[in-house]
């Protein structure tokens, strides 16, 4: 009797010209024209909404659509789609099913959001199949409970083409904003914390990626599997932990790394299985490791970069020769004063690093913890003592800057100072007897 009952309303309801999600905010947008803008009020619509045409929805200052922690709560099927000055929130948490629940689930190309608040959910934004989308000024932020593992990300872009996500903020998803098998897309000004991977790119090509921000993260960017990918200008810091990373380049070639900062990263750069990347002109500042580089990558460049107060500026792991440290006759800013005498800008002899920690390293990945440990020191002063011959990296033309190169001028100078302080002492002791 009950399953008859369902089935009669059911029916009726297709009759009467009904959706099945026939709330209040359903209904408005049902009524909206193509075409037209629905304005919604000072009000918190507790609603799951489909749309089939292409629309406008504009929220004012207390505009909220609660999804109540049920399912998808918006579901997009049309192009030509504005949603803006919105709060969205409280999607489920369910990934059980395809329909991973999601504030905004977008299935249609040339839609944009802007200016949303989308809170509380699993996925923030899910992009499927919506090519030439732009996400601009959101502010997203997954459950703050749980663990990371257990949450969605904050913009899902899969299969998805030609968008551009822009000027966003997200917190507390799994990833920041996940690319999979999606081309060409422009990544520009996002600021992105307290995920696993503020950025992850897989089997992606194609994407330019700047002025970004990934500050206290588990991984600021996982480029994996993906090709021809620009990331210039962006900032990676403060991403720690045992494993942590600003970037990580896998699996992955033809990368340009152009005009970053690493700041206060346990390592700032990790590239593995990796060729022909070029990494030209990037800031490393206070890293436990600034660059690792394993032997399975090759034809990488190195040039113009700048190393400072890193406890170690590069750890390449396992014995490798197919990298380049300078292009062109131009090498990189170490972080250890050398000889300029001529004052052409490029160091006098060749930069040699020594070392043996990334051997290491490959060895016992704990070696991580005890980074800071006058151990490591003392270990690869030994090594530099009983292996003075073995190489690790080799820049044939170092560059330096007022900083960190002894002209002839400053050890003439030096020379002079350390003279007549000799003189001066002297002349103490005498006039003192």
């Amino acid at each position: 009797m009950k399953k008859m009952l369902v089935f009669a309303t059911i029916i009726i309801s297709s009759l009467m010209g009904h959706n099945v999600y026939a709330g209040e905010l359903q209904n408005l947008i049902d009524e909206t024209k193509s075409g037209d803008t629905l304005q919604l009020e000072n009000k918190t619509y507790k609603d799951h909404v489909i749309i089939k045409k292409p629309i406008t929805i504009k929220g004012k200052e207390n505009t909220i659509i609660d999804g109540e922690k049920k399912g998808t709560i918006i579901q997009i099927k049309s192009s030509d789609v504005v949603l803006k000055n919105l709060k969205i929130m409280n999607s489920g948490r369910s990934r059980s099913s395809e329909m991973e629940a999601s504030c905004i689930r977008n299935m249609a190309p040339n839609n944009t959001f802007k200016d949303l608040k989308i809170h509380n959910c699993f996925h923030g934004l899910y992009l499927n199949k919506g090519d030439q989308t732009n996400i601009q000024n959101n502010d997203i932020k997954g459950y703050k409970e749980g663990s990371t593992g257990a949450k969605g990300y904050g913009i899902y872009v899969k299969r998805a083409n030609e968008n551009t996500i822009k000027n966003n903020t997200i917190q507390y998803s799994r990833d920041g904003i996940y690319f999979e098998y999606s081309n060409d897309n422009e990544i520009i000004n996002n600021k992105v914390s307290k995920t696993r991977y503020g950025l992850h790119y897989m089997y992606s090509n194609f994407n330019n990626f700047k002025g970004n921000k990934f500050i206290g993260n588990i991984g600021g960017a996982a480029i994996m599997h993906s090709d021809n990918i620009v990331l210039e200008k962006n900032q990676f810091s403060f991403n720690q932990g045992s494993q942590a990373f600003g970037l990580i380049i896998q699996g992955s070639r033809d990368i340009n790394i152009l005009e970053n900062e690493f700041h206060l990263n346990q390592r700032g750069l990790y590239i593995e299985q990796s060729t022909l990347n070029l990494i030209q002109e990037n800031e490393f500042f206070n890293n436990k490791v600034g660059i690792e580089v394993w032997d399975s990558s090759s034809a990488l460049t190195f040039m113009k970069n700048e190393f400072k107060e890193n406890k170690v500026p590069v750890v390449l792991v396992g014995h490798s020769n197919q990298n380049n440290w300078n292009k062109n006759k131009e090498g990189n800013y170490w972080q250890e004063p050398m000889l300029d005498l001529d004052q052409n800008g490029i160091g006098d002899k060749p930069y040699i690093q020594n070392s043996s920690l990334g051997n290491l390293l490959k060895q016992n990945e704990l070696a991580y913890l005890f980074m800071n440990s006058p151990a490591i020191d003392l270990f690869e002063r030994s090594h530099r003592l009983i292996n003075p011959d073995v190489v690790m990296i080799k820049d044939e033309f170092p560059l330096m800057d007022n900083n960190h190169s002894l002209t002839l001028e400053k050890i003439i100078i030096s020379i002079i100072v350390i003279v007549i302080t000799i003189l001066s002492v002297r002349y103490l002791r005498r006039s003192k007897r």
